[in-house]
């Protein structure tokens, strides 16, 4: 036989006696896509000097306010589907004083629409971490934040901050989205 023929051969067999099933489209509707995003979201750093006004009176709190742009930029069908946020923050402390942090997300209006629990970081803490889970089912309002709103306040020691301190509070956080898509 020639060599064509004994792979005709061969090839017919195995198509003939191959197996085969029909395609199950309907397991497309178990599929389930989780998708994860991590962005960076604020990130600054204080020294003593900062807590001052300008005459030079020590002020026990600073707070700021930011445009946060995550959620803005994102498509609306990233926003219908998530599911979950993750706050993280990373701060070091360098100060001879504590530090409690104040976290909140505004609407474009500058109303609340979530407070974060406040993070109380003692004296001279230079590795703390720190997470919060936000459910989105169970807070929605998070959807329209577009600001966040930081406010640092010192513990009370009863003793002046030395201006001319070169010691600092690093504060980075990020946000991790969880998506969650089924066909």
């Amino acid at each position: 036989m020639k060599p064509l023929n004994k792979i005709s051969i061969l090839l017919c067999l195995f198509v003939f006696n191959s197996c085969y099933e029909s395609l199950d489209f309907k397991q497309l509707d178990a599929v389930v896509l989780k998708p994860i995003f991590t962005s960076a979201l604020i990130h600054f750093t204080i020294v003593p000097s900062q807590f001052f006004d300008s005459v030079g009176v020590q002020q026990n709190s600073i707070t700021d306010i930011t445009d946060i742009n995550i959620l803005n930029e994102v498509s609306n069908v990233v926003i219908e589907y998530l599911v979950k946020l993750d706050f993280n923050a990373e701060i070091k402390n360098e100060l001879d004083r504590g530090v409690t942090f104040t976290v909140e997300f505004l609407n474009s209006n500058s109303d609340l629409v979530y407070t974060f629990t406040p993070i109380v970081i003692g004296a001279e803490v230079l590795n703390y971490t720190y997470l919060e889970e936000v459910e989105v089912v169970f807070n929605p309002g998070i959807l329209d934040s577009n600001k966040v709103r930081i406010t640092a306040e010192l513990e009370n020691t009863g003793t002046p901050l030395d201006i001319n301190d070169t010691r600092e509070f690093v504060f980075k956080s990020s946000v991790t989205l969880y998506i969650e898509s089924s066909f």
